[in-house]
């Protein structure tokens, strides 16, 4: 026969496994909080993803055009002899003043084009040289972007604008009226 502490035992085991199947039961109810949780977790993680992403798309688009920018102002400067610096500034102010990098290209090159021209002994680019108080010789040891500045500021003194306007043509070519506020 069982002995009153056998049955006791047996009353421990009892309420062990009640115990246990509230033990059980609350388990499973955090079970579910944690993975709601998770869940929650892991759609905010995605958003963060998706923004991160959209960041890096953007980023990346952003160095596409900057390397396609930097590419063309440095192909650019070999074509002039000016610096790649000067042309970015250069170019920025012309976009500023309503004329872009290709009209400054054109301008540059057009300008190189006459004092060339000059020095070789053209009367019409010695001519439009002179009506600026400058001559082939006298711009021969400057740097393009010193050329381009010295004569800029002599257009840029004129004070009648059709006069301007077309010393500015003489050595800018076409581009030099749109190249007028820059100077």
């Amino acid at each position: 026969m069982a002995s009153p502490s056998g049955i006791r035992a047996g009353q421990a085991f009892v309420e062990l496994f009640a115990d246990d199947s509230r033990l059980v039961r609350g388990l499973k109810a955090a079970s579910k909080r944690l993975a709601a949780w998770g869940r929650s977790v892991t759609a905010a993680g995605q958003k963060m993803l998706t923004a991160g992403m959209a960041a890096v798309g953007g980023l990346l688009g952003a160095t596409k055009v900057f390397a396609g920018m930097g590419d063309t102002i440095q192909k650019m400067s070999l074509r002039t002899g000016v610096s790649a610096e000067s042309l970015s500034e250069l170019g920025f102010a012309a976009e500023q003043s309503g004329a872009d990098l290709a009209t400054l290209e054109g301008g540059l090159r057009r300008m190189q084009r006459v004092i060339g021209d000059a020095a070789d002994g053209s009367q019409t680019a010695v001519d439009a040289l002179a009506a600026l108080g400058l001559s082939a010789g006298g711009l021969a040891g400057l740097s393009p972007e010193e050329q381009c500045k010295l004569i800029a500021d002599r257009i840029a003194g004129i004070e009648d604008p059709t006069l301007r306007a077309a010393a500015a043509m003489e050595i800018f070519g076409r581009s030099g009226t749109q190249l007028l506020l820059l100077m």
